[in-house]
């Protein structure tokens, strides 16, 4: 495709033709709807037909003449400057033709000037682009070349298997010429306009593409039939639906697509993950102009908030889910507890207690009796200046306790994680059943694991660390200004890493990292500042301020220090007082060693803050 451009002058409008392989002959206008035709004077009206017939046919020979593109884009330039002192005579003998009865000459006159101004030779043209000044002309660069656009593509499905059906959508998109960078949170919701029809899951993706725009319609519109979609009922069940909703800083409207999709203001189950996409505050050029394409003055956001925004989330129309095993967690619902296993000789806590089989099963059994919705095996030790084992010694400590928990009934309908950060043990243990990577790294020990958990299609715990278990308590990682902000902008570094691993939000949770690299004051900030470190990942990206936060402060030094309690296992109190703080600061999930104690925490703590809504 060559150019897809107009240039609209008060009450005129030049149409530039669209040449491609998808869309033979098609005109882009802008803005829409288009204007209404050339006005004529009456007494041009009440001129003979042919008389006007051949005038307006000669006006129009004329301006095509002057300014059809049908050259590269370097010439486009050079065109619009001779078209100058064509317009002008254009409009001269059109008068004449008419018996002075085009209206508008002066805004006529005027466009022609601005016009000549913004075409100065001096002026630099763009590749792509004719440049043009603001408000007077409106520019819209369809892509191709070589310039990468940034596109939001909206997914949607609500038959077989939806989540598999995203994952693979994903990987042929990324096949396809599409670039991701982000996802937006996973939604199910309600089915709209067909109501008499399964749940959808949504959500969206934001990436770069040298396509242009026909050029991705038509290789989503490929990967819908490679799934299996058929036409069928509009708005009816489908394996998947791919939206183009936004495409670079582009306005389009042709035959076969609109762009902002038309429908965006009156769907929260596709402004939902669109703003998931964007963030609170930027400097981004290309979010700025999306916000400009939006119907409301305050953009996208003011166009959520209409609809309800976050207090719809959570309802029944729309839940934020976290697929995990076989179901869709909504972790809104409660706060979920997860129970801890070491089997490790060195832990802190219980180091030595369940290293043996027969010890770790019957461990297992009484946090589930206690009401743990999680275990989380670990068979190394992260405590401060642990040695560290190798994969494949800590593969020798988890496999044999693994194969016996899983086979034991107590574990229906409960989850496992397991706590590593190798990538061979997390692809093991995934294999043997576990449901949930916990990775106190967020990948910087083994970078590996972040595309393996890619591939294995599990949540992902990223946790905020600084250097490792041996040197995260040096005086250099303790140095903070100010902690919340710098734990949630280098957390969401790792959000970052992880999707661009292929990990989509919707399977990442995150772990501020209590008691790591961290010093007693800066685990109580932390604690007591979940809220603004949402906010400040919210900067960056609302999606993953949404995302749910596990929080770890069992039986950690800092509360010995603080209660003067030095063996670990009487420090469960104290846990509790700071596991109720973070729930009300919005954790989503507590891991704990003392199970029962934090099931009624966990219950308390949500009464309490069901009761401050």
């Amino acid at each position: 495709m060559r150019c897809d451009r107009s240039f609209a002058f008060a009450d005129y409008q030049i149409l530039f033709p669209v040449h491609s392989a998808s869309a033979p002959r098609e005109f882009f206008r802008w803005p829409p709807p288009p204007p209404a035709p050339i006005p004529i004077h009456p007494a041009s009206a009440r001129a003979s037909r042919g008389r006007k017939s051949r005038s307006f046919r000669c006006f129009r020979r004329i301006l095509g003449a002057a300014i059809s593109v049908q050259n590269s884009p370097p010439h486009i330039c050079l065109t619009m400057l001779r078209a100058k002192e064509t317009f002008r005579k254009m409009y001269s003998v059109a008068k004449n033709y008419c018996g002075g009865g085009l209206a508008a000459s002066d805004a006529l006159s005027g466009a022609v000037s601005a016009l000549g101004r913004s075409l100065k030779p001096s002026r630099k043209a763009s590749r792509h682009v004719v440049p043009c000044r603001a408000r007077s002309f409106t520019q819209c660069s369809l892509g191709g070349g070589s310039a990468d656009q940034e596109i939001v593509i909206a997914l949607g499905s609500n038959v077989g298997d939806r989540i598999s059906t995203f994952d693979r959508a994903l990987r042929m998109m990324k096949n396809s010429g599409v670039n991701i960078t982000r996802h937006a949170c996973l939604y199910e919701t309600s089915p709209a306009y067909v109501t008499d029809q399964p749940r959808f899951l949504n959500s969206a993706v934001r990436g770069t593409t040298k396509l242009e725009p026909h050029e991705l319609l038509k290789k989503l519109k490929e990967i819908e039939k490679d799934i299996g979609r058929t036409d069928g009922i509009r708005y009816g069940p489908r394996p998947i639906d791919l939206d183009i909703l936004l495409y670079g800083k582009s306005h389009i409207s042709t035959e076969n697509l609109t762009v902002p999709h038309e429908r965006i203001h009156e769907r929260p189950f596709v402004l939902a993950p669109l703003v998931d996409l964007l963030g609170s505050s930027t400097d981004d050029n290309v979010e700025k102009s999306w916000h400009s394409l939006a119907k409301c003055t305050g953009g996208f956001f003011e166009s959520w908030d209409k609809l309800g925004g976050e207090s719809i989330i959570g309802t029944e129309g729309i839940k934020r889910v976290l697929p995990v095993g076989n179901r869709l967690l909504d972790w809104s619902e409660r706060t979920l507890v997860m129970g801890v296993l070491n089997l490790t000789p060195d832990s802190f806590s219980d180091g030595g207690k369940f290293q043996e089989v027969e010890a770790a099963i019957a461990q297992t059994k009484l946090l589930i009796s206690e009401g743990a919705d999680i275990i989380d095996i670990g068979a190394q030790s992260t405590r401060p200046l642990a040695r560290r084992l190798s994969a494949d010694e800590e593969l020798e400590r988890l496999v044999p306790v693994l194969d016996a928990i899983t086979g034991i009934p107590e574990m229906e309908g409960k989850l496992l994680s397991v706590d590593t950060f190798y990538a061979e043990v997390a692809a093991e243990a995934v294999k043997r059943g576990v449901h949930i990577v916990n990775d106190v790294s967020g990948g910087q020990i083994d970078p590996r694991i972040l595309e393996v958990v890619a591939e294995l299609g599990v949540p992902y715990v990223t946790m905020h660390m600084r250097g490792d278990p041996s040197t995260m308590q040096s005086e250099q990682n303790l140095l903070y200004g100010d902690v919340c902000k710098e734990v949630a902008s280098e957390l969401y570094k790792r959000v970052r890493q992880a999707e661009l691993s292929g990990i989509p939000l919707w399977r990442i949770v995150l772990d501020p990292g209590i008691g790591f690299s961290k010093n007693s004051k800066h685990n109580l900030e932390v604690i007591m500042g979940l809220e603004s470190i949402r906010t400040e990942i919210g900067k960056m990206s609302l999606g993953a301020s949404h995302v749910p936060i596990l929080l770890g402060p069992s039986r950690k030094r800092f509360l010995g220090e603080i209660c003067n309690r030095v063996n670990p296992t009487e420090r469960d109190a104290a846990t509790m007082v700071v596991a109720t703080a973070g729930i009300l600061n919005g954790a989503n999930i507590v891991r704990v060693h003392n199970v029962k104690y934090g099931v009624d925490t966990a219950k308390v703590s949500d009464a309490l803050s069901k009761g401050r809504r």
